[in-house]
């Protein structure tokens, strides 16, 4: 009867797919406290949402162990995501991951230091869509006054690794458009300051990011609601009142973006993955935690399964292979 189980658990492992939630949820009861990996710095957008959502999951799973966040940051999130893999499948560790931002070795065929379709796929929090945004001053108002520039466009950007720098490569070479990176900044509101400053033309933010500085601003920074403009969303669903991609001839960008999902241990049985899942499930989904990250921009919530986001991850990938060579 063992053997058959585990056989099945090890089966479903090797598909990358978390158990269906209601599978076998009664046969394991976390005792031990969770630890929730965030694969950056604190401060930025994974730190927070990751806080804010901690506690609907340690209530979820019944309040009797604590859901512990902890900064694991290095190498772009690499040194996180190998350590997930190296841990044992017991439940006790979590993580999100910035999808694609953290494929990119896979997706240049690497996978020596982990493979995302290893992993013990729980859940989607959010998918982010992307804006192109310049200066509020700025004497561009058009992206197709940005296309028409007789030099390099200047973009301030985190670096390789990064999902929007990913993005933006793909984008900027599909609407055929030499670009100048300008790289070495810590987080998007540090290059998109840079812009406002006017060391650059136009950069690349999540819209949840822009919408936080059309609101009330960020202090912190000193960008205010009338310091960025945007002038292109990758999207054909416009948010902002300006052209999309498809308005471009470019429906295909819409399927970039960035996806916040959560995995455990690559070969995590099924008894406790399909726990995990659906306290993560009622957690995301939580109305208060749903109002909170729309209200400041790390929304809107868009939930998968694990089953879900397994095939989400892996069909990704097979999108920014296309991409390789320029990433």
């Amino acid at each position: 009867m063992w053997r058959t189980l585990t056989s099945g658990v090890a089966a479903a492992a090797a598909l990358g797919l978390a158990a269906t939630p209601a599978a076998r949820a009664a046969e394991w009861t976390p005792t031990r406290d969770i630890t929730f990996m965030i694969p950056y710095a604190p401060g930025g957008g994974f730190d927070v949402i990751t806080r804010k959502l901690s506690p609907y999951v340690e209530k979820y799973l019944g309040g009797k162990v604590h859901v512990v966040p902890k900064n694991v940051q290095g190498a772009r999130g690499t040194k996180a995501a190998i350590e997930l893999t190296r841990s044992r499948p017991d439940g006790t560790k979590i993580m999100i991951f910035n999808m694609p931002g953290h494929a990119v070795d896979n997706i240049k065929g690497d996978t020596k230091n982990y493979d995302m379709t290893k992993f013990t796929w729980l859940a989607r929090i959010a998918k982010g869509e992307y804006v192109m945004v310049v200066s509020g001053s700025s004497p561009y108002k058009t992206f197709q006054d940005i296309l028409d520039l007789k030099r390099p466009v200047k973009n301030p950007e985190l670096g390789p690794g990064g999902t929007s720098f990913m993005t933006s490569t793909i984008l900027w070479k599909t609407f055929g458009k030499e670009v100048q990176f300008i790289t070495g900044y810590k987080g998007s509101s540090e290059y998109a300051l840079a812009v406002v400053r006017g060391d650059g033309d136009i950069t690349m933010l999540a819209s949840g990011s822009f919408r936080r500085y059309i609101g009330g601003g960020d202090k912190k920074r000193k960008i205010g609601p009338r310091d960025l403009r945007p002038v292109l969303e990758l999207t054909d669903n416009s948010k902002f009142g300006v052209k999309t991609a498809k308005d471009y001839g470019h429906p295909e960008l819409d399927a970039l973006g960035l996806d916040r999902v959560l995995a455990t241990v690559p070969g995590t049985p099924g008894n406790i993955a399909s726990v995990l899942d659906a306290a993560l499930r009622k957690a995301i989904n939580d109305p208060e935690f749903a109002a909170w990250a729309d209200k400041v921009g790390q929304g809107p919530v868009a939930y998968l399964n694990g089953a879900a986001t397994a095939k989400s991850v892996k069909s990704q990938i097979e999108i920014y292979k296309k991409y390789a060579d320029a990433l």
